[in-house]
């Protein structure tokens, strides 16, 4: 035999002898494979399971709230200023023009589950509400049954004054009853996850001070203070700190900073107003289709107010 033949002989034989072995090395690796992806698998089913029972415990709260009274006209002068209030502190915006809701926060499509907003007139497919029922629902973001209404932003309006509030509860019973069903509300793993971290704003009613106490009337002035009182219905697109943030759908743009540190901050006053009339800033940008600027009726002192407020924080 010659000596290449010798070789290859030899390192055939070599390698015969350590097929076990390598049988054996790739079931130990399989079965340490196996072992860390199930204790992974085990582990993500452990915390998401954790995340389901906090979520739908809080979803099932009840809450013992004290819901006030309030004197609730229907004179032409109250449905005026609440039609305003309607239309300025976003439920017209969310429910639409009739107030027939449909509007699609998370559809079929989306990650986080089905969230449109209720149909509040009293045809089918609606509610049927008290003035309890109402105080209770934007006092307070709860339903009939005082657990925790679906993504209803109480919590950037249930600081308005009695007068306020009155005249927008007495503007919305006046709506004529709209015949029209929404699909039923579900959440879905990512939103679930989403809620428990604090990223989806699923529960306002968790971020309301139900105890607080509430001033019979606040005197519009053109003034940091009254803008205050008005743009706190941005909060709930444009955060807390009203410096913007992400988007309540992983499919939908960031939320743009509306203080002085953002572009807001190169405006003045008559920029600020044109852009809330006309949707272009005065850059010439378009505003995103998430803002809802065609729905707001503020009057120019109101508007003044706002900027006055927002281009004051730092």
């Amino acid at each position: 035999m010659k000596y290449g033949q010798k070789f290859f002989a030899v390192i055939h034989l070599n390698t015969v002898k350590s097929i076990p072995h390598l049988k054996a090395m790739i079931r130990k690796i399989l079965k340490w494979t196996g072992i860390v992806l199930g204790s992974l698998v085990l582990l993500l089913g452990t915390v998401y399971g954790y995340v389901v029972y906090d979520t739908q415990s809080r979803i099932d709260k009840v809450y013992e709230v004290k819901v006030q009274k309030l004197a609730v006209a229907a004179d032409s002068t109250s449905l005026a200023r609440g039609e305003h209030i309607a239309e300025n502190r976003g439920c017209k915006g969310c429910h639409g023009a009739d107030l027939s809701g449909g509007r699609a926060f998370a559809d079929d499509a989306s990650p986080l589950g089905i969230l449109y907003s209720s149909n509040i007139t009293s045809g089918k497919g609606g509610i049927s509400y008290s003035d309890e029922d109402w105080i209770r629902a934007l006092r307070h973001g709860l339903g009939k049954d005082n657990r925790a209404l679906w993504f209803m932003p109480s919590h950037e309006i249930y600081h308005i004054s009695n007068q306020d509030m009155a005249d927008l509860i007495g503007y919305v019973k006046s709506r004529p009853a709209v015949d029209k069903s929404t699909p039923e509300k579900s959440l879905k793993p990512l939103g679930r996850v989403l809620t428990f971290l604090g990223e989806f704003p699923l529960l306002p009613a968790e971020k309301i001070d139900h105890s607080a106490t509430y001033v019979d009337f606040v005197k519009p002035t053109i003034t940091p203070e009254y803008g205050k009182y008005l743009a706190v219905t941005c909060t709930g697109c444009h955060n807390d700190n009203l410096k913007g943030g992400p988007p309540h759908d992983p499919k939908g743009l960031p939320f743009p900073d509306i203080s002085s540190t953002g572009n807001l901050g190169k405006w003045d006053s008559d920029g600020f107003i044109a852009t809330l009339r006309t949707g272009k800033t005065p850059d010439g940008k378009l505003l995103s289709n998430e803002m809802p600027w065609k729905d707001f009726t503020y009057t120019d002192d109101e508007l003044k107010a706002m900027f006055a407020y927002l281009h004051g924080l730092k």
